[in-house]
């Protein structure tokens, strides 16, 4: 991780490097794609997959391919990208109005009538094609079109910070859900460990009453803790299909795509999260991305407050046109008839001064309500601050407190361990009975769980705190991008 405000603070989350670790992979297929913002002065990047859905079937993942997989895939993300691009192309239509509009229009064709005069009716027929060129530039609007240009920068920028914090989410989304896939397949392990343990038990009280050594009621309690040991591992398999199918629905893909998922590394040392959680919070609100989107809101509603008050201002713009009229005419009345031929050109220009002066209060309404949704933008953004604030300040704790349920669950392990081996020692050689030694061995198999939950609920407090602090970034050479655009 890096240094947190500037260098006066580190987090260190030795444990969290297989959660990042996906953030230092590089893909070697793909090419980059970008868009250019010409107001902002910095690219957007996000490389482009070859179609949605596209993974290998013969492949195990584990989880740094999942996230590419998953940011490739995941059609929110994908969703958050194409609104950044519809609104960078909203900045440059609010630029279009700063150029001239010019049209270019053109009749042509034929009609035949007659006219009643003095002389005596005259009848005609006559061709003519008139194009016209019209231009309208507008020279002076008092801020209009500079108040739309920094309402749509600021939604932009918006747009692109919602997406970096809809990468973030998606990436969070993927640990969790492969975690807790992981979590359930050592849960499954343990349960196969302890059926196997409890068949051998009830074999061993089998073989002990044939012999005299052991009762029907010990018997009984044997086959109970097998039955129970059967439906563990059950429940077990059960889990480890569900999390596998939250995996994949995680990463994009249906939820019985035949994804295949490796297992986690072991859990590295557990090291203490240094600093204290008021600069935690100062570093996350220094660098949420949804927060910082909310400061952009209010940018963009400011400028549309502008907007409506730049209303109350003319317009002064020049229009001018072109038009140039070929005709042919031929008439007749009586016996005299004739034809015409003509070619006439219309040029003009005028500089118009457009006002307002009374529209029944519509643009004083129109203010008041820019006004209102100023405020609102400000009240959303103090409320994502504190929603930030309650981000890091809740899982700091979680992870303070995950870190310590896996030290107990490590002890305990280690702790039941030791007691059924020495339990299942003193019953074979008739110094225990059936009764402690199925105590000891529940206790062993309740440990075995409760360390591999526990290690799930660290490794995803962890990247929990990564995600309130704003920490997840992908990497410019990252070949990970939508599917399309």
């Amino acid at each position: 991780m890096s240094n947190l405000n500037n260098n006066a603070i580190q987090v260190k989350l030795a444990a969290l490097l297989p959660v990042l670790i996906a953030f230092a992979c590089q893909s070697s297929r793909g090419s980059d794609a970008y868009i250019m913002n010409p107001i902002l002065g910095h690219q957007q990047t996000f490389p482009l997959s070859d179609h949605v859905g596209s993974f290998d079937r013969n492949r195990s993942y584990e989880l740094s391919s999942l996230i590419e997989l998953g940011l490739a895939n995941n059609p929110y993300t994908r969703s958050a990208w194409f609104n950044a691009l519809a609104s960078s192309a909203a900045v440059g239509q609010a630029k279009s109005p700063y150029f001239p509009k010019l049209t270019f229009k053109a009749a042509g064709g034929y009609d035949s009538g007659y006219a009643s005069v003095q002389g005596g009716p005259i009848y005609y027929q006559r061709t003519a094609l008139t194009p016209t060129f019209n231009l309208e530039y507008l020279l002076l609007d008092f801020g209009r079109r500079s108040a739309d240009v920094r309402n749509t920068v600021a939604l932009l920028e918006a747009a692109n910070l919602e997406f970096s914090r809809k990468v973030q989410s998606t990436v969070f989304a993927v640990q969790q859900s492969y975690f807790a896939h992981t979590a359930s397949l050592v849960q499954r392990d343990a349960a196969v460990a302890n059926l196997e343990l409890a068949k051998t038990i009830l074999a061993m009280v089998e073989d002990q009453k044939k012999v005299g050594l052991a009762t029907q009621p010990e018997l009984l309690i044997a086959q109970k803790t097998y039955t129970q040991a059967q439906f563990d591992m059950a429940d077990a398999e059960r889990n480890v299909l569900v999390t596998l199918g939250n995996v994949r629905t995680a990463v994009g893909l249906e939820a019985n795509a035949p994804l295949k998922v490796s297992r986690t590394a072991a859990l590295p040392p557990l090291e203490t999260i240094s600093g204290k959680v008021d600069e935690l919070i100062n570093t996350a609100i220094a660098r949420r991305p949804d927060l910082a989107a909310k400061i952009a809101d209010i940018r963009a509603s400011k400028a549309s407050t502008d907007r409506a008050l730049a209303d109350f201002m003319p317009t002064v713009s020049l229009e001018g046109s072109y038009q140039n009229h070929t005709y042919n005419y031929s008439a007749q009345q009586g016996t005299n008839s004739g034809t015409f031929d003509g070619n006439h050109s219309y040029p003009s220009g005028f500089v118009v001064m457009s006002w307002d002066l009374f529209d029944g209060f519509e643009r004083v309404e129109k203010v008041k309500k820019r006004q209102a949704e100023e405020a609102m933008a400000r009240a959303n953004a103090e409320s994502t601050r504190l929603e930030t604030t309650r981000d890091v300040w809740t899982d700091y704790n979680n992870s303070l407190k995950a870190r310590k349920r896996v030290e107990y669950a490590n002890s305990l392990l280690s702790s039941a361990k030791e007691n059924f081996d020495s339990m299942e020692a003193a019953f074979k050689n008739g110094l225990a009975t059936i009764t402690e030694l199925v105590s000891l061995q529940s206790a062993l198999a309740t440990a075995r769980f409760e360390q591999a939950g526990a290690q799930a609920d660290y490794l995803t407090s962890l990247a929990a705190l990564s995600l309130a602090m704003g920490e997840f970034s992908v990497p410019s050479s990252t070949k990970v991008k939508p599917a399309s655009l």
